[in-house]
């Protein structure tokens, strides 16, 4: 079993967008294919999903369960559990008054499944495996849980009004619904992650949940390895193999994604972040950042800052991940 404190701070690190959201209707005798390239997160408003995954038995979730799809993984959703008519995500889409996309597979009859489906991004940084490592769907009754309702409820209204803060609430607002999820899986005694599975060894944890308390720390793999109480070989060779890197690119990545969250949040100069995280100069930290992120952080934060203003078009998000094949709708929660 994972060390707790490890699984609480894995916990603080998730960090995720929604980029596309929508509300999806199917009749009996239908069924939804999907296959995403991104994660997809979704939420049952009425009617029973039949969810099929190549290689795994029909999942059946009923109104309150969410799903969480991995990257890549082929799906069938569908009412019920009959042969039906095949459709695509592209297929009866429309754009609501609000500039929302609804798909619609009913044809006019009586809808027997209604489902909240999302598209999100994970951090590259700030999920630490969490989720880029799930390797099948994650699927957690959470009817009895009147916030995660309220939390989608929510989400759908502020896509469907953007306002400012819009984006920014409703990533905070899914990561809600998200660890939610996350908390009763591992409850259960699930950990669908390959990180979390590696983690199991009591000795790993200790030192992650070291790194990730204090990223800015003199961390070196010696002082790792006594936390674990392992020689430095052994830590070293373990560490790697069970997180696919080594213990220092990990420190380095934490460091990065603690001043990701500075950047967003505060207006520290620059050179004050690098080094509050422990970088030795703001050049360093700068080559770093851009390697990880794909923008120096001067660039970052004024991005992120942006994306708070209400000029983020989801409709237009959405239109554009279905024209590349995911299954990203828009809609509302009644």
């Amino acid at each position: 079993m994972l060390p707790e404190p490890a699984l609480d701070t894995l916990l603080v690190t998730l960090d995720v967008a929604v980029e596309a959201f929508a509300v999806c209707e199917i009749s009996r005798g239908r069924r939804l294919i999907v296959c995403s390239p991104a994660i997809e997160v979704h939420y049952v408003l009425s009617g029973t999903m039949h969810l099929s995954v190549a290689g795994q038995a029909p999942i059946l979730c009923p109104p309150g369960s969410v799903v969480l799809i991995p990257p890549g993984l082929a799906q069938i959703i569908a009412a019920d559990s009959e042969q039906g008519i095949d459709l695509q995500p592209g297929d009866h889409c429309s754009l609501t008054p609000g500039g929302l996309l609804k798909f619609d597979a009913t044809e006019g009859g009586p809808s027997d499944l209604r489902i909240a489906c999302g598209l999100i991004v994970a951090s590259i940084s700030g999920s630490f495996g969490l989720l880029d490592a799930v390797n099948r769907p994650i699927v957690e009754d959470l009817g009895d849980l009147e916030i995660v309702r309220l939390g989608y409820a929510q989400i759908l209204a502020e896509i469907g009004t953007p306002g400012l803060g819009s984006r920014a609430l409703a990533g905070a607002l899914m990561k809600m619904c998200l660890v939610q999820l996350l908390r009763r899986h591992f409850a259960r005694g699930g950990h669908n992650s390959t990180l979390l599975r590696s983690l199991r060894d009591p000795r790993l944890g200790k030192a992650v949940t070291v790194v990730l308390d204090k990223p800015a720390a003199a961390h070196s793999v010696a002082s790792l390895a006594g936390v674990a109480g392992m020689s430095r070989s052994a830590f070293a060779r373990e560490f790697s193999a069970n997180l696919a890197m080594s213990p220092m690119a990990f420190v380095a990545r934490t460091r990065l994604h603690h001043a990701a969250q500075l950047l967003k949040a505060t207006r520290l100069p620059v050179k004050m972040i690098a080094a509050t995280i422990g970088f030795s100069s703001r050049s360093h930290f700068s080559r770093a950042f851009s390697a990880a992120y794909g923008a120096d952080p001067s660039s970052f934060r004024i991005a992120r800052t942006a994306a708070d203003v209400p000029e983020i078009a989801f409709g237009a998000i959405a239109n554009s991940a279905i024209r590349g094949g995911s299954a990203t709708f828009s809609g509302e929660v009644s």
